[in-house]
C-alpha cells in the first residue's frame, strides 16, 4: 500500500516541478544547463509512465557544462518536439539522446530522436522560438540546426557561447 502511494506521488511531485519551472522561466533570461536538465528529466519520468518501454532516455552531459547559462525551457521544448515527433508516432517507439560538450568558449548541444525529419513547419513556434531565442540572447555566435542525422535519426543542435 505504501509503495501504490510513492509511485501516485512521484508523477505528482514531478508535474508540480515542472509547472513551477515554467512559470519561472518567464522571468529569467537564463537558468544553468543543470537547472534545466532538472526540467527535462521531470518532463522525461511523466512521458515515461505514458509511453513506458517505448520511450528510451540516453544522456551524455559533461559534468563542466552543468553550470553554463542557457535559455529556460530551451532544451526542454526540443526533447518535448522530440517525444511528439519521434517517439508518440512509430508502434515501437524510439529513443531519445540527450548530450551536452564544452569545447573552447562554447556549449554544444545535441538532441538525437528516432525519426523523419520531412519539414519542420509543423504548425507549432517551438523550433522558430528556439531560433530566434538564441538570436536575440547571444547574436550571431550562437546557431541552431536541425537535420536528419541518418536514415532514422533527428538531430537538433544548438551551440552558443559561454558567458
Amino acid at each position: 500500500m505504501l509503495e501504490n502511494r510513492k509511485k501516485r506521488r512521484c508523477p505528482c511531485l514531478r508535474l508540480s516541478n515542472l509547472l513551477r519551472n515554467c512559470l519561472v522561466a518567464d522571468r529569467q533570461k537564463t537558468v544553468t544547463l543543470g537547472e534545466e536538465l532538472k526540467t527535462v528529466q521531470d518532463y522525461l519520468s511523466l512521458e515515461k509512465i505514458r509511453y513506458e518501454d517505448r520511450l528510451n532516455v540516453r544522456t551524455d552531459i559533461q559534468p563542466e557544462s552543468l553550470s553554463v547559462q542557457v535559455p529556460p525551457m530551451m532544451v526542454q521544448t526540443l526533447v518535448e518536439n522530440a517525444v511528439k515527433h519521434g517517439i508518440s508516432k512509430p508502434l515501437k517507439g524510439g529513443f531519445i539522446s540527450i548530450e551536452s560538450r564544452l569545447e573552447g568558449n562554447f556549449l554544444n548541444l545535441a538532441i538525437r530522436n528516432t525519426g523523419v525529419l520531412g519539414h519542420t513547419d509543423s504548425g507549432g513556434f517551438g523550433l522558430i522560438n528556439t531560433s530566434q531565442r538564441l538570436s536575440l540572447i547571444y547574436g550571431p555566435t550562437a546557431s541552431f540546426l536541425i537535420s536528419q542525422e541518418t536514415e532514422d535519426v533527428v538531430c537538433a543542435r544548438i551551440k552558443l557561447p559561454v558567458q
